[in-house]
């Protein structure tokens, strides 16, 4: 019964006193005479809830555990009211045994040989399962080649619905990793099926997985060719292996393969699903032969997907002939997609090369500069560091060096040579050196800060070097970086310590690239790469001053290092270090005649120096 509003007040100030005949609480009641205090009862009651407590504890883990065996039993049962329950109750439970990681070889084989009999003949009927799709990747890892082939061929005729099961396509991955004989088999499974399947969430991981990793030459053009025509998905020819030979057989084909290569890829660009190998391959294909007008309108559907296709090697490619057919706008699309993923792409394998394609061929260089260029700089450490992603910043200090790029990038930036001469109006020039500008100042920093380091790595040092002879600065910058050299230069030189920049095999070639610049300019097969700066230090002269002032000149001379013998040779400190090291000729022949084993280039000092 609820309580009038206008004598809630008077009910709530009138319960905390006890009137005359207001029932007290035994707890706060005054204790009579002789009576035991109440902090008596109070403890006795707490340890009264204390007890009742832990018995909920142990009562509620009981119930818990009862629980699951319940929920255990309830699923049990469910699957023994199926036609094939108890077959599946009987493998899982041998299973259990099988896929452990400890169980000995012959118990394994043993266990093996009980499950191939209760699997046997009825394994297509449970393969569907999501606990049997476990046991039977089990039993292809673990079985030997005759069990592994007795499963495959049991699910002959099964692959393509296999594939599009979400627990199916995991056996068909362990069948095409374990079993050779029937690889071939589920892969020819799913010719005439691309198209539909290439759609399907399951069964592109699969056909990704036959195409890219398992599938020879002549196997992924027939996957790959329903792609181009129905002609194509009926009749396999054993003898073609790509579009390039159709085509030289058959030029009158082109316009019926662009028509049907454009059908099937417009919906997958229009989803966004292009991540598999097989849609890049088609992808390459379509941009390197259709016209002008449809190859600008598929670069115009595919620019802000580009960044899903970079991984692979016709993905790449087909990245690289987005940006050089690719309008002003079209380009700056594409870069600005890459922005958060700049490092992996530079670190990928083929996706350095769709960097540097973008770095060769846009115009527009204070938008580089203030974007990728900006965020390539943020990320030096890593780049240098890495295999692929030093190619990138070998680049733009560089340019088309063969040492430094790929020759499969080269090859398709000299290949659209002739179509960037339309589509980029700039000088390759000015573009190259606009954009080392820009990099300049964040590649100096970087050696100043990391020189200890970075001069004795193999990766880093090679940037190092580039740096010190090619990037410009007008701040002091190189120079800051050069004395970081410098200081290490005038260290003590030891000839049995590899730590020491002279000694160093690696950290001595930046060295004496340095020192033979100062004479001769490095030669390049770019002719776009700009003349080292005129600003640059005289390396030779500075590193023959440094080793005079710390008198290690000759304790480098004894340890036979190859700087000595570029200053030496090199037309601008041959004649002063010559009159230097006259004098201690014969102490550095003793040198050479003390350590015969490990002359370095001792031979050619003491030649010299006669």
């Amino acid at each position: 019964m609820g309580i009038p509003a206008n004598n809630k007040a008077s009910w709530k100030s009138s319960r905390g006193k006890a009137g005359a005949g207001a029932k007290k609480n035994k707890r706060t009641r005054e204790p009579e005479d002789g009576a035991q205090p109440a902090k008596k009862r109070v403890n006795n009651q707490d340890k009264y809830d204390n007890e009742k407590r832990k018995h909920m504890v142990k009562w509620n883990a009981v119930s818990e555990t009862s629980r699951g065996q319940q929920q255990k039993k309830l699923k049990t049962d469910r699957v023994m009211t199926r036609p094939t329950g108890e077959l599946r109750v009987e493998a899982v439970k041998i299973w259990e045994e099988l896929r452990r990681g400890d169980i000995e070889n012959d118990k394994r084989a043993l266990k093996m040989k009980e499950i191939m009999e209760v699997l046997r003949g009825k394994i297509k009927e449970i393969v569907f399962k999501r606990d049997m799709s476990r046991v039977i990747q089990t039993c292809i890892k673990v079985g030997n080649e005759e069990q592994r082939n007795e499963i495959a061929e049991e699910l002959m005729g099964s692959y393509v619905d296999l594939s599009r099961s979400l627990y199916g396509r995991h056996i068909l991955m362990a069948i095409l990793k374990y079993s050779n004989k029937y690889r071939s088999k589920v892969i020819s499974s799913f010719y005439g099926h691309v198209r539909k399947l290439i759609r399907h969430k399951d069964a592109a991981a699969v056909l990704e997985e036959c195409y890219a990793v398992y599938a020879n030459a002549g196997q992924r053009w027939k996957l790959v060719a329903e792609l181009y025509g129905n002609e194509f998905a009926v009749f396999k020819d054993n003898d073609t292996t790509s579009l390039d030979t159709v085509l030289a057989q058959n030029p009158q084909k082109l316009p019926v393969v662009l028509d049907a290569l454009k059908t099937a890829l417009v919906p997958l660009l229009q989803k966004g699903t292009v991540q598999l190998s097989i849609v890049h391959r088609a992808l390459l294909d379509y941009l390197r032969y259709a016209d002008s007008r449809d190859r600008l309108e598929m670069i115009e559907a595919m620019r802000g997907l580009v960044i899903e296709v970079v991984h692979t090697k016709e993905g790449a490619h087909a990245g690289m002939l987005c940006l050089l057919y690719g309008t002003p706008k079209d380009r700056k699309a594409i870069v600005k997609s890459f922005k958060g993923y700049l490092q992996r792409i530079a670190c990928e394998e083929h996706g350095y090369a769709v960097l540097i394609s973008a770095l060769d061929c846009i115009d527009d260089t204070v938008y580089m500069n203030k974007t990728l260029v900006q965020d390539l700089g943020a990320i030096l450490p890593e780049l240098v560091a890495d295999q692929y992603g030093r190619r990138v910043v070998l680049y733009l200090l560089g340019g088309r060096n063969p040492q430094y790029v790929g020759s499969e990038a080269l090859k398709i930036m000299k290949d659209g040579d002739a179509v960037r001469a339309e589509t980029s109006k700039k000088d390759p020039v000015v573009r190259h050196s606009e954009l080392l500008t820009g990099i300049s100042e964040a590649l100096l920093r970087w050696v100043t800060d990391n020189i200890e380091t970075a001069i004795f790595d193999p990766m880093p040092s090679q940037s190092v070097s580039e740096t010190l002879l090619r990037a410009t600065a007008d701040d002091g910058r190189k120079r800051a970086a050069w004395d970081a050299v410098l200081a290490l230069v005038r260290r003590e030189v030891d000839g049995t310590n590899d730590k020491h920049v002279l000694v160093n095999p690696i950290a001595n070639r930046v060295i004496t690239n340095c020192i033979k610049a100062e004479h001769t300019a490095p030669t390049s097969p770019d002719a776009a790469l700009p003349d080292l700066p005129k600003g640059n230090p005289a390396f030779g002269s500075e590193v023959l001053a440094a080793l005079e002032e710390s008198d290690q000149l000759v304790a480098a001379a004894c340890a036979g290092v190859f700087p000595v013998r570029a200053l030496l040779e090199s037309p601008a400190t041959s004649k002063k270090a010559r009159k230097l090291l006259k004098p201690h000729a014969k102490t550095i022949k003793k040198a050479l005649e003390a350590k015969p084993e490990r002359p370095r280039s001792l031979p050619q000092i003491v030649e010299l120096l006669q």
